[in-house]
């Protein structure tokens, strides 16, 4: 399609829209002041997003990525296309997606009137590609095959995690689903894959499906398998729930699953046979299902995200993850997993672990939410060895710009208010009433305000002169976060010397 072509009235046509809404990629078409005018199903699934809640509005308010830095609104002010960029990013749900993007300007009249933006989901294409692929005369090297997940591989030793832990043991050796919801990125398939290989179902298959990233007519062909000559080139081909039998099924994400699909699923429960798409006859399944859902389960049924007949029947026992923001004690054990779980840099030379966090890296980590979750913490982590040759001491300008960006704005009632590194804290006595802060004069107006910043100024040079001017240091002497402390040195006029 030539440019000229390329224009808003040509892709929002009723054809060309047919063809995005069955498109395995994401969709989306904005105008020239960014205003959303279309996005596909796939790509509303994936971002956590409704239609009627975007369109006529700004694309720039859906995601929390600086105006500059969106594809789209780069492609808009060139007037040029971009192409195969991966980015990663956080949906209004704090789901972490990685995705492969590509912008191209629509244009009339010599004049950029809109863009057209791809997406393709990186994870789910791989998933795809995997399971539906032809046979090729080029077979790939055979990478070495993942160990499972155990009870034993989860790291973690705050109270609230264990009795989750403990709990998923009692349910694996129960004959029950099991649900198990948290926010995306805390180990949730991690539980799962536990749960399969501790139950008596662990010398079947355990095999797990992404609901949110694989539309609905694919889905279903998927798990229940199709029938020869039910479509156009459909041939007898097996589901995933025949795949499974006498194993688990995990279905990933089930709050993402169509409505009507879900009602097909629930007959599959009761009746414990299923049918394949475009078939006659039904075929028994024996398989144990392990559903996981990235929002609670009263906020799921509540939005109708979830059948209630459904919910009941797959959780039977529910299990619920904390996020990392509500374990923070565990930051240090999970750091350790990662740094020693690092690619060996010699196979040949056995070495001791060849990187470690210093305490400003770990005051760092345990101030942040961490909306990603433990995943968004080993990502960090990988981030970072990869701006520090050789390996060493992972230090706070050895952290991504992206995450310090988010850091940076991480409003402070947030922050927790433990450290995970404490520092002996020297006991500052308190002036006496003789110091010259507070002299009071005889006669006239006392100005309490500028007294009490004259006290505070006091406190905080002489924390950073014990410091050092380390902003870090300075700020654990005084109970405060790097970002108060720098706020009140602004503030106050307080010179760094030796900063």
């Amino acid at each position: 399609m030539r440019n000229k072509d390329l224009n808003m009235e040509t892709v929002l046509s009723p054809a060309f829209c047919r063809i995005w809404d069955n498109s395995l990629m994401g969709v989306m078409i904005l105008d020239h002041n960014g205003v959303y005018h279309y996005m596909n199903r796939l790509l509303l699934r994936i971002d956590d997003l409704q239609d009627e809640e975007i369109i006529g509005k700004k694309m720039v308010d859906f995601y929390p990525v600086e105006r500059d830095c969106h594809l789209s609104i780069q492609t808009l002010k060139t007037g040029k296309p971009i192409t195969n960029k991966t980015i990663v990013y956080y949906t209004k749900k704090k789901k972490l997606v990685n995705s492969l993007c590509s912008s191209f300007p629509l244009i009339s009249n010599r004049r950029v009137e809109g863009v057209i933006h791809f997406s393709l989901n990186l994870q789910a294409s791989q998933a795809l590609l995997e399971r539906h692929q032809g046979p090729s005369s080029v077979k790939p090297e055979k990478q070495p095959e993942r160990r499972p997940y155990t009870f034993d591989t989860l790291v973690g030793k705050d109270h609230r995690f264990r009795n989750a832990v403990t709990q998923a043991k009692a349910a694996s050796q129960a004959p029950f689903n099991v649900f198990i919801w948290a926010e995306s990125g805390c180990g949730k398939e991690l539980f799962a894959q536990s749960i399969h290989q501790a139950s008596p179902r662990s010398r079947y298959a355990f095999i797990p499906i992404n609901c949110a990233a694989i539309p609905d007519n694919l889905l279903e062909a998927t798990l229940f398998g199709t029938a020869k000559g039910a479509f156009t080139g459909a041939v007898d081909k097996t589901g995933l729930l025949e795949e499974a039998q006498g194993g688990t099924i995990l279905l990933d994400e089930l709050n993402s699953m169509s409505l009507e699909l879900q009602a097909k699923l629930l007959r599959v429960i009761q009746e414990k046979k299923v049918r394949r798409v475009g078939a006659l006859k039904e075929i028994p399944v024996d398989v144990n299902f392990i559903s996981t859902s990235n929002i609670s389960p009263d906020q799921a049924l509540k939005n109708g995200h979830i059948r209630e007949d459904l919910f009941y029947r797959l959780a039977v026992v529910i299990l619920e993850i904390p996020p990392l923001r509500h374990r923070k004690s565990d930051i240090p054990l999970l750091c350790g997993h990662f740094l020693d779980h690092l690619p060996v840099l010699d196979p040949n030379r056995p070495q001791p672990r060849p990187y470690s966090l210093s305490p400003d890296v770990y005051e760092i980590f345990n101030t942040y939410p961490w909306p990603g979750n433990v995943r968004e913490l080993e990502h960090t982590i990988k981030a970072a060895t990869t701006r520090l040759y050789p390996p060493g001491r992972i230090e706070p300008e050895h952290l991504s710009e992206y995450f310090m960006t988010n850091y940076r704005n991480t409003p402070e009632k947030l922050e927790s208010k433990n450290s995970l590194t404490p520092v002996p804290v020297e006991k500052n006595p308190l002036p006496s009433l003789d110091h010259p802060c507070f002299e009071l004069p005889d006669h006239g107006s006392m100005d309490l305000g500028n007294t009490l910043k004259s006290i505070e100024s006091i406190y905080i040079q002489k924390a950073l002169i014990r410091a050092g001017y380390n902003i870090s240091k300075a700020g654990r002497f005084l109970n405060l976060s790097p970002q108060s402390l720098r706020y009140k040195i602004k503030t106050l006029g307080i010179e760094m010397i030796h900063e």
